[in-house]
C-alpha cells in the first residue's frame, strides 16, 4: 500500500490516504478521516480506469460533508426513533439530528472519527477505532475495518466490533456508486435488481412502522431488472430499506451501466440493504474535480440490519453483547461485458 499525508485537523492529527490496488490495476483509495472511500478506479470495456465513486477532493470538504459520502457509518446507521432506546432497562439518549431522530448516530458518528493505520499489504488495509460511552451508546467499543482490492476485482469489506457493555450495533458504509465513472450526471441509465420480496414501509419522517410488507406491486419491486430512470420520475427517489432474501453471506443486489460496459455485484452476510439515490443532493456541494452533484448523481447500497431494530423486537436482533464479537462483511465485485446467462433479465 502507499500512504500519504491527506491533511490534518484541528486537533493536530494527521489524516492518512491509503491507496490499495490489485495486479490487474484496480485501485482503492481510503482515508483514515471517517474510513472513507474516496475513489475507487475500475478499469471499462476498454480498458480505461474511471472512478466510480461520487465524493470530494479535499479533507476540509469530507469535514463540511453533510452527507456521509462514503464513510464508515456507526456505531449504528440508519435511524433510532427519538433518538433513545434502552439496553437492559436504561434509558439511552443521542443527538436528534433528522426530524426529531438519529440518523447514523449523529454528529459524533464514525464519519467523523480519524481512524487509525492497523496494518496493511499491497492490496488491503486495516483501520482501527475505538469509542467510548461519552458518544451517547453503553460502554466503548473496539472496531476494525478492513478493506481489500480482491484479484477479481472486487472491493472487500469486513467489520470487526467488540463492546465492553451490551450494545446496539448496526455497522455500514456510505459509498454512492456510479458506474458511468462520472461521464452521466445521474443514475437514471443505471439499472438494478434486488434479491429482495419484501421491504420496511416508513413513516413521513422515515422511521419504520413496523410492518414488513410485499415490494409487489409498488414502485419498490427491482425483482427483475428495472431501469431507474423510470422509477425515479415516478417518485421523490429511493431511501428504502429492503429485506433480503436468505442468511448468511450471498448476493443482495446487482447494478448495470450499459454504455460503460460495467457491472457489479453487492454481497453482503446482513438482513437488509438500504437502497438510497442521493435524493438532497442540490448541486451545492462542492466535489470531486470541482462537479456540483444533482439530485439523483449516485446511489448507495448501504448493507446494514433493519433501521431502529433498537426499539422494534421483531426486527432481527441488533444487540451485540459485551465482550463478544460483532463480524460483518459486504463486498462489491464489478464486471465488464455480458452477464453470465440466467442473471439477466
Amino acid at each position: 500500500m502507499k500512504i500519504r499525508r491527506m491533511g490534518t485537523l484541528p486537533d493536530c492529527t494527521d489524516v492518512q490516504e491509503v491507496v490499495i490496488a490489485n495486479e490487474s490495476g484496480m485501485a482503492a483509495h481510503i482515508i483514515t478521516y471517517g474510513a472513507v472511500i474516496k475513489n475507487l478506479k475500475v478499469p471499462d470495456e476498454i480498458g480505461n480506469m474511471d472512478d466510480l465513486v461520487l465524493g470530494q477532493d479535499t479533507l476540509e470538504e469530507y469535514r463540511r460533508n453533510p452527507s456521509c459520502s462514503a464513510a464508515v457509518i456507526g456505531r449504528v446507521a440508519n435511524r433510532i426513533k427519538g433518538g433513545e432506546f434502552h439496553v437492559n432497562g436504561r434509558g439511552y439518549w443521542l443527538e436528534r439530528n433528522d426530524r426529531g431522530n438519529c440518523l447514523h448516530s449523529g454528529s459524533a458518528g464514525y464519519a467523523s472519527k480519524n481512524f487509525h493505520i492497523a496494518d496493511g499489504g499491497d492490496d488491503w488495509v486495516a483501520l482501527y477505532w475505538k469509542d467510548s460511552a461519552a458518544d451517547g451508546f453503553p460502554g466503548s467499543v473496539s472496531l476494525e475495518v478492513t478493506y481489500r482490492v480482491m484479484a477479481d476485482d472486487a472491493l472487500d469489506i469486513r467489520y470487526r466490533l467488540i463492546p465492553e457493555e451490551d450494545t446496539p450495533v448496526n455497522l455500514t458504509n456510505h459509498v454512492y456508486f456510479n458506474l458511468s465513472g462520472g461521464k452521466d450526471a445521474t443514475v437514471f441509465n443505471h439499472e438494478m435488481r434486488i434479491m429482495a420480496d419484501f421491504y420496511t414501509p416508513v413513516t413521513s419522517d422515515r422511521i419504520p412502522t413496523g410492518e414488513i410488507r410485499k415490494v409487489a406491486g409498488t414502485n419498490l419491486d427491482f425483482t427483475n431488472r428495472r431501469t431507474l430512470g423510470e422509477v425515479l420520475n415516478e417518485t421523490l427517489g429511493l431511501d428504502d430499506n429492503y429485506v433480503l432474501r436468505g442468511w448468511g453471506y450471498r448476493k443482495a443486489a446487482e447494478l448495470w451501466h450499459e454504455k460503460s460496459g460495467r457491472w457489479m455485484e453487492v454481497y453482503t452476510d446482513q438482513p437488509g440493504i438500504q437502497i438510497y439515490t442521493g435524493n438532497h443532493f442540490d448541486g451545492s456541494l462542492a466535489c470531486k474535480d470541482g462537479v456540483r452533484y444533482e439530485k439523483y448523481a449516485g446511489i448507495c447500497f448501504e448493507t446494514q440490519g433493519f433501521p431502529n431494530a433498537v426499539n422494534c423486537s421483531h426486527f432481527p436482533d441488533c444487540i451485540v453483547r459485551k465482550n463478544t464479537v460483532f463480524a460483518s462483511r459486504t463486498t462489491y465485485r464489478f464486471h465488464i461485458g455480458p452477464q453470465p446467462e440466467g442473471n439477466g433479465k
